[in-house]
């Protein structure tokens, strides 16, 4: 089974494959920020390491990039965002680091 390591509160919770990190996060009281849920504001934004996640979907990765993140894989949307196998660390603190309505205003 997947596990998820969220940090830096070091809780670290096994889900189910194809679990959204978001929806681990909820299911087990971690405090994660997130607006829409449905991939249209940005605000679940998260740095993760490890693990196998699911493909970045262009919605998400045209998000990321109108919000001036990367998308290389290194941030993904915790709404988006499957996990299918291994430990995926997910990085919390990066939420304090960046705004949804940094770069352009999103329509």
């Amino acid at each position: 089974m997947p596990t998820v390591l969220f940090k830096p509160v070091g809780s670290l919770v096994t889900v189910e494959p194809n679990t959204k990190i978001l929806v681990a996060a909820n299911r087990n009281k971690i405090p994660m920020r997130y607006g829409c849920a449905s991939c249209r504001c940005g605000t679940c934004g998260v740095k993760v390491q490890g693990g196998v996640l699911t493909p970045m979907r262009a919605d998400e990765s045209n998000l990321l990039a109108r919000m001036k993140l990367p998308i290389d894989g290194t941030v993904r949307l915790g709404c988006q965002a499957r996990v299918l196998d291994g430990q995926v660390e997910v990085d919390l603190a990066f939420q304090d680091t960046y705004s949804p309505d940094a770069g352009d205003q999103l329509d």
